[in-house]
């Protein structure tokens, strides 16, 4: 029989060696090569814009929002000592293109947190991916509620719902503009079929019935038949989920159907693209917004010097997605630091909820998270496009 005591006493040092390592991984001795994508000197953080496709004209001013605020806490010194290090993926807004780069960013880029994904239907195609792997997902530009619930440790949301936006747009037209004869265009997806139930509730508090709604797919370029039905309708307002190239569309098409009616548009259809796409055909047009354009504000001595640096680094004025991914970055450094030097994604939940009434330097309503709510801010600001500015008509 094969005596096995000595194999016995040379794994005894090897097992105390591995309880000696378990107790420095919990009491942070070497955390920081415990938990993917940060180490002793670098935070990797992924992000995924549309950066070629229907929506880049806000996926590029996102991410180059990150980087600008990325570069300016680096150069402060970072978290903790820690850099920042952005991993960017080209999703063209198409949720299986989203889902295959998500794998490749935990896999093979082994980052930290997605942050700032853009929008709802590739981030909700996505989002099992990370979740499953303990990703954390900050702050989605995209307009689903669900971005944010059910309340999870890994997600917090940032943009003010198009159920929110679009419920304060209702009021607007009614308590403000009189209107009653309603009608809803919007992209046949989980983040426009949300705005349309907020839509049909909101009017039913006021004793309104929708007079008429129709959808488009995502990519739809020609409106003329979903125009043409609202107008058989005799619409007052036109409530549209949309973003700057679907908003310039449809835009274009009312004004060459004649449509009668005032357009109330969500927050994706703010971008100056959609001053240069729609002309004046968007003359007029409302839209929902959360973060207000410097232009339609005094900008402040802190504004005029991150607008400053973006020229300087990227060769252009910032656009509206900009401040949002700023904004994003920000927000994260915040509850980075509130983590301490142990950064995991349980500590920075428990950062994150630390956070009350932040500001960033581009005007927005104040962020705050708690234990029981990862919830964007619920005000809303809702400018008209006056001589080709947006010009702020109500802050709800």
């Amino acid at each position: 029989m094969m005596n096995l005591a000595p194999r016995r006493s040379i794994l005894e040092p090897l097992k105390q060696a591995a309880l000696i390592l378990t107790f420095a991984l919990g009491a942070g001795g070497v955390h920081a090569q415990a938990v993917q994508g940060v180490t002793d000197t670098e935070i990797v953080l992924g992000t995924q814009q549309d950066l070629s496709g229907p929506a880049a004209a806000y996926g590029v001013p996102h991410r180059d929002g990150q980087v600008l605020a990325l570069e300016e806490i680096n150069a402060a010194g970072g978290i903790h000592g820690r850099k920042i290090r952005l991993v960017a993926e080209n999703h063209g807004m198409d949720p299986k293109r989203a889902v295959l780069s998500m794998q490749k960013m935990i896999s093979q880029d082994k980052i930290f947190a997605l942050i700032d994904p853009l929008g709802s239907a590739t981030t909700m195609a996505l989002m099992p991916v990370a979740l499953e792997r303990n990703v954390p997902i900050l702050f989605p530009a995209a307009g689903t509620e669900s971005v944010y619930l059910p309340l999870s440790p890994l997600k917090f949301g940032l943009l003010t719902s198009s159920a929110t936006q679009a419920r304060a747009g209702v009021r607007f037209a009614v308590e403000k503009l009189g209107k009653k004869r309603f009608g809803l265009l919007y992209q046949d997806d989980e983040s426009g079929t949300g705005m349309a139930q907020a839509v049909e509730a909101q009017l039913k508090s006021h004793g309104i019935t929708l007079v008429e709604k129709t959808s488009y797919k995502r990519g739809d370029t020609d409106f003329s038949a979903q125009i043409a039905r609202l107008k058989a309708a005799k619409i007052e307002l036109l409530m549209l989920n949309a973003n700057v190239r679907e908003t310039a569309g449809v835009a274009v098409e009312s004004r060459k159907q004649n449509l009668d009616a005032d357009i109330i548009a969500s927050s994706g259809a703010q971008s100056p693209a959609t001053l240069r796409l729609g002309g004046e055909a968007v003359e007029g047009m409302y839209i929902t917004i959360q973060f207000v354009p410097p232009g339609v504000q005094e900008i402040t001595p802190a504004q005029r010097a991150a607008l400053d640096r973006y020229k300087a680094r990227f060769g252009r004025e910032a656009e509206d997605g900009t401040y949002y991914g700023y904004n994003a970055m920000m927000l994260f450094a915040e509850g980075a630091r509130n983590a301490g030097r142990g950064l995991t994604p349980q500590t920075l939940q428990q950062g994150l909820e630390k956070v009350k009434d932040w500001k960033s330097v581009f005007a927005a309503p104040p962020v705050t998270y708690t234990a029981t709510s990862h919830a964007p801010p619920t005000e809303a600001v809702i400018v008209q496009i006056k001589d080709g500015k947006y010009r702020i008509a109500a802050t709800l």
